[in-house]
């Protein structure tokens, strides 16, 4: 399969080991619950919502 992005054109292949127990979807929860937890040291914790006015669809 080939992907164009901007002017790189990119071959991709895909392989895997017939023998695996872990299914497309357990490789992709683990993907990104691994890359959640390797960018949770980058992230801070907001104290207080950070909204100055109502969302707009807001019922109010």
């Amino acid at each position: 399969m080939y992907r164009r992005i901007g002017s790189t054109t990119y071959k991709v292949t895909v392989h895997f080991d017939e023998a695996e127990r872990e299914t497309m979807t357990d490789k992709i929860v683990r993907l990104i619950g691994n890359e959640t937890l390797d960018k949770s040291r980058e992230c801070g914790i907001i104290e207080m919502p950070q909204m100055s006015r109502q969302p707009e669809r807001s019922a109010l």
